[in-house]
């Protein structure tokens, strides 16, 4: 058992290799075209039945669209059965074993779960044999050999996945604990005073609704500042912590049940009432804000150095976890890609130290305009990418703009009284359904691309 895990992890390759082309070089050649043939000509069927068993099942829904299913994973299905019973020999081992792990790397950031990949090919296996069965070309040893055959190809394949699957789990799983422990190295006692401060904002913004002649509008607390940070960052920041567990049922509590009635008419009587429950819920939320963040208080450590904004590695954590809320409680996310332009020309003309004050002075503009909930990253050399939280396209495209023209303005100064101004080009993604979060980037990354082809100092959306 332990010589078969070695063969399929990255450490046992070749051994892999040479596992596949036993498989091939067991089977004889025209058996093995009569197969490829046979599965080529039903790739289509296969595929379709596949995603039509998949679609009826309530668990692997989670993870699938019709629009998906309809434009690309069908097609991707049949590519990928087509080629792994293609009648191309040994030869084609050792990029069939790549593929299959390329194939795991995207289910291990969907986080697709290692069952529902089982239950697939258990499927496939069954309609092949069956399409195998009414060849009239197989005799019934015939028939036993290419069953064998189609067992072992569609086995080894899922066994490369799974092993890739667990690795790819564990990196991820690893990388998720390392952001937690990154934000908890943050400067939190300033971040408790911030939230602190945005609690009491809530608050008064509240009252002033509420005592306002026409009555305005009552804001819920969940989506203010400390709502969208208590769900975007809070709840990861502080894992199974009991005392944001109470902070998330005080929330809910004023949202569904005082809220509501606060927009109501009432008596005087009545409202004082109100407001004293409302002073208890507050008082609760901020002792238990308190007790969390006196106890995970640690040194500020970690930050890019030049720039202080996270490093790009916690990212994946971030857009994962974004995913997920999207899907569980349809909230909008969108991702930002700013780039400063013509940024090797400041290097070059004005020295490197003055390329640091120009990055310095961006990151921190975009800092200081992002809400509590909002991520930013140092992405690459120039390069920083803003996940939006709780936010559409069209809102996300207004930020943009908005970012884009306070950069434009601005005037940095530099060093022996000299002064520069710069532009950036944006390029803005909104999630839009599809589990991968590197699809995301790679949406805003050509966003930013058509902006800067169109002229730089200009946002476009994906």
């Amino acid at each position: 058992m332990t010589d078969h895990f070695d063969a399929i992890t990255g450490d046992g390759a070749a051994a892999t290799e040479t596992e596949w082309k036993a498989i091939v070089s067991a089977i004889s050649p025209s058996l093995r075209r009569i197969v490829a043939e046979v599965v080529m000509t039903n790739g289509a069927s296969l595929s379709r039945r596949f995603y039509a068993a998949m679609m009826d099942d309530s668990e692997a829904q989670l993870y699938l669209d019709h629009e998906l299913v309809e434009t690309r994973l069908r097609d991707s299905m049949q590519r990928w059965l087509v080629g792994l019973f293609a009648d191309s020999g040994e030869t084609a081992s050792v990029g069939m074993v790549s593929h299959q792990r390329h194939v795991a790397d995207s289910h291990a950031r969907i986080k697709i779960p290692i069952h529902l990949v089982g239950r697939g090919a258990r499927l496939l296996k069954h309609w092949i044999w069956e399409f195998l069965a009414d060849d009239v070309r197989l005799d019934r040893d015939d028939l036993r050999g290419a069953i064998i055959f189609v067992n072992d190809m569609i086995d080894v394949a899922i066994d490369i996945m799974n092993a890739s699957f667990v690795s790819s789990s564990d990196r991820a799983a690893r990388m998720d604990e390392a952001y937690r422990l990154f934000s908890l190295s943050q400067d939190l006692a300033i971040e408790r005073e911030r939230q602190r401060a945005s609690l009491l904002e809530w608050s008064q913004q509240m009252t002033y609704a509420v005592h306002r002649k026409p009555k305005a509008g009552v804001p819920g607390i969940g989506q203010s500042g400390f709502g969208l940070w208590l769900t975007h960052k809070a709840e990861f920041m502080f894992e199974r912590a009991p005392e944001i567990l109470h902070i998330v049922a005080a929330v809910r509590r004023i949202d569904h049940q005082l809220v509501p009635r606060f927009a109501a008419p009432l008596a005087m009587e009545d409202l004082s009432a109100l407001f004293a429950r409302l002073e208890t819920e507050i008082s609760t939320i901020q002792f238990h804000l308190t007790t969390v963040f006196n106890r995970y208080l640690e040194v500020e450590n970690g930050r890019d150095v030049l720039t202080r904004l996270f490093n790009r590695r916690f990212l994946p954590s971030v857009l994962s976890r974004e995913i997920e809320l999207s899907k569980r409680e349809n909230h909008p996310f969108a991702v930002m890609l700013i780039d400063i332009d013509h940024f090797k020309r400041v290097n070059d003309g004005y020295g490197h130290d003055s390329g640091d004050v120009v990055l310095q002075k961006v990151s921190a503009l975009i800092m200081n305009n992002v809400r509590a909930g909002d991520f930013v990253f140092r992405y690459g050399g120039e390069e920083i990418l803003v996940v939006l939280v709780a936010v559409a396209q069209r809102s996300a495209r207004t930020v943009a703009e908005t970012w884009r023209a306070k950069v434009e303005a601005a005037t940095i100064p530099l060093s022996g009284g000299r002064s520069l101004g710069v532009t950036v080009s944006i390029g803005v993604a909104a999630h839009d359904g599809h589990p991968d979060y590197q699809r995301l980037v790679a949406r805003a990354d050509g966003a930013l691309y058509e902006a800067k082809n169109a002229g730089r100092n200009r946002c476009r959306v994906a």
